[in-house]
């Protein structure tokens, strides 16, 4: 049974060692792989949230609830006082999508005022707009957006 040439004979355990190096390595790049990849994939809804809180920034921006009649640029401070919650539901209805928003109107140090409540986590974009505090001043200001998923 057993032969006197051994040059072909090979120890049955010691290319163990290799086998459990290369699927060690297999397995930490498939984990590398796919942890890139969810980082890829957040980013781009990230990415793609971010435009969505822009646009609903700007449709806020001109919206009849908050701007003068005559002036759609020009955000009314006292419309933005007597906002009842029937207005921000009615905005809310409106413009909602598949996420929730909340809004800030900002014109430092005269004016800030944030509109809903917020989760903890979510997307913002803001706009530059310009806000009428009384009939003669009107300042510059920020409106900012933040929109999270339902």
């Amino acid at each position: 049974m057993f032969t006197s040439d051994e040059k072909g004979i090979i120890e049955p355990n010691s290319d163990l060692v290799a086998m459990a190096l290369a699927v060690i390595g297999c397995i930490i790049f498939i984990a590398l792989v796919s942890h890139v990849y969810d980082v890829y994939q957040q980013k781009s809804d990230i990415v793609q949230h971010y435009d969505d809180a822009c646009s609903l920034a700007e449709l806020l921006k001109t919206d009849p609830v908050f701007t003068i009649n005559d002036r759609p640029d020009l955000i009314d401070i006292s419309r933005l006082e007597s906002l009842s919650s029937e207005d921000i539901d009615n905005l809310t209805s409106r413009y909602n999508r598949s996420f929730d928003f909340v809004f800030k109107f900002e014109a430092l140090p005269y004016y800030s005022k944030v509109i809903g409540t917020a989760e903890d986590e979510g997307i913002c974009a803001s706009v530059p707009v310009t806000i009428k505090l009384n009939d003669v001043r009107e300042v510059p200001g920020i409106l900012t957006v933040k929109i999270w998923e339902k």
